[in-house]
């Protein structure tokens, strides 16, 4: 198994946005029109503004979570031949260290740093497949 390169990475995460970005607009209405924010009349807005982030960070851990547990991949991963394994093991992720991979990849891709520390590493693990003790493989798919 050799391991994702990172232009492989970018590509799967500019997929997984772009597929993510329909399902977030639902949830966003149907958020708004549950608790009927209305910018006309702001009661209690901050507190809706954090109620839908809360959401929708719940929403995306769980799709990456079940994702990738179990041995599962998700659409674009699958398109692009990748897979995530146990680093000890390289067998299915649990849904623990996907949880971890998760939380820690959510500020690793925001901030930057998973290019940073993918650049320097020999092997080309990202920051949150080392804190997660996960690796992203690449094998093509046969036709």
């Amino acid at each position: 198994m050799q391991p994702a390169g990172l232009w492989r990475r970018f590509v799967g995460m500019g997929y997984e946005a772009f597929l993510l970005l329909g399902p977030t607009l639902v949830l966003g209405f149907l958020y708004t029109v549950t608790v009927q924010h209305d910018i006309a009349h702001p009661d209690h807005g901050e507190l809706k503004r954090v109620g839908l982030q809360l959401v929708m960070l719940a929403t995306y851990l769980a799709y990456f979570v079940w994702g990738w547990a179990d041995g599962r991949v998700t659409l674009p991963m699958q398109t692009l031949g990748l897979r995530l394994v146990d680093a000890a093991t390289g067998g299915p992720v649990s849904r623990g260290k996907a949880l971890i991979r998760a939380l820690v990849g959510l500020v690793s891709v925001f901030s930057g740093l998973w290019l940073v520390v993918g650049l320097l590493r020999p092997d080309r693990q990202t920051l949150h497949d080392w804190a997660a003790g996960t690796r992203l493989v690449y094998q093509p798919r046969s036709r």
